[in-house]
């Protein structure tokens, strides 16, 4: 199956979903990682001594390795990073939308609705990529896509919560995508092409916090045992 995942940030992909989308890649489906700015507004840039546009850069190639590493396809995009509260959101829409219409998943994945944190441009993401996923469903007959999913960790099960991390109650929890050794390690693979953010990802240990398999929200679905894919009980059309 196709899976698009959508996130404001580099970085956004592999601090938790890394090891799910390793292992969705490695069982042969084929998963797009669209990340809307370059993230060069990061403070990070500040002890490099590098401007927005020139820290933008370099985390576009670090994103480009990461997801290489997992085994997906990045799209990357150069919307302000911090900034995507102050755009109008029907342009961010608008490109989702015509990401999904060329890509034509099966499922789109983005941050959960309180954004994972408090950081602006992770809700703004949510609610874009919702509205664009609704709007598919409505216009892309035969082609639209079949889940919604909102990556999410574990209200109550957050260890230590180095960075104000927020969860999802665990009722609430549609899916949690366990991975093998291999998959950690592509995971942390990923992690290790943010060579700016090293400091970061030692401080956070953000695989930490999935140890027990990648969390999700899945959009107007409940079951009453969370599946183990998020390519589970999905069935052809017709």
């Amino acid at each position: 199956m196709t899976l698009l995942y959508v996130f404001p940030h580099p970085d956004d992909e592999s601090f938790g979903p890394g090891p799910a989308i390793a292992r969705q890649t490695r069982e042969g489906h084929d998963v797009h990682v669209l990340t809307l700015t370059k993230g060069g507004a990061t403070k990070v840039r500040h002890d490099l001594g590098l401007s927005v546009d020139e820290m933008g850069e370099v985390r576009a190639k670090e994103t480009a390795c990461a997801v290489e590493a997992l085994g997906g396809t990045l799209t990357i995009l150069d919307f302000p990073d911090g900034g995507l509260a102050d755009l109008d959101p029907r342009d961010l829409e608008h490109v989702v939308e015509r990401k999904i219409e060329a890509v034509a998943p099966d499922v789109v994945v983005t941050y959960a609705p309180h954004g994972n944190s408090v950081h602006p441009d992770h809700l703004v993401a949510h609610a874009v990529v919702k509205r664009a996923y609704c709007a598919a469903c409505d216009e892309m007959a035969g082609r639209s896509p079949r889940r919604l999913a909102f990556f999410t960790l574990i209200e109550g099960e957050i260890e230590d919560n180095p960075a104000g991390l927020r969860g999802s109650p665990r009722d609430a929890i549609g899916a949690v995508v366990p991975f093998s050794d291999a998959d950690r390690e592509a995971g942390e693979a990923a992690l290790a092409c943010y060579e700016t953010y090293r400091e970061v990802v030692e401080a956070h240990q953000p695989l930490r916090q999935v140890a027990d398999g990648v969390a999700f929200v899945l959009f107007q679905e409940r079951y009453d045992a969370p599946l183990d894919s998020l390519t589970d009980d999905l069935h052809d059309e017709g």
